[in-house]
């Protein structure tokens, strides 16, 4: 028996995105503040390739400022574009235009 481990809805999906890329100038990732690096899906790199990437750290208004800060520096290190962000309020958001 060959058991397949990937949903076929999240297999779909990513054939959805990658086809679609093209049209797109730039890529946004939202991640949660509070767990940036276990909310990243890692086929995203995959996906996404060279194109340009914004990280939106949502929920920064209930992480830990400093902390977010450290993280968008950690981004900034690894030469991502990263911002705080709050989708309740919109806050964070105008950084993006």
């Amino acid at each position: 028996m060959n058991l397949q481990w990937f949903p076929g809805h999240m297999a779909k999906t990513r054939r959805m995105i990658s086809d679609n890329l093209k049209l797109v100038d730039v890529v946004v990732e939202l991640l949660d503040a509070r767990l940036p690096l276990s909310s990243r899906n890692p086929e995203i790199d995959k996906i996404a390739g060279d194109k340009p990437r914004v990280l939106v750290l949502n929920k920064a208004d209930i992480a830990d400022e400093k902390a977010t800060e450290a993280w968008i520096e950690y981004f900034k290190n690894c030469g991502l574009v990263a911002i705080g962000a709050d989708s309740q309020s919109g806050k964070g958001f105008s950084a993006l235009s």
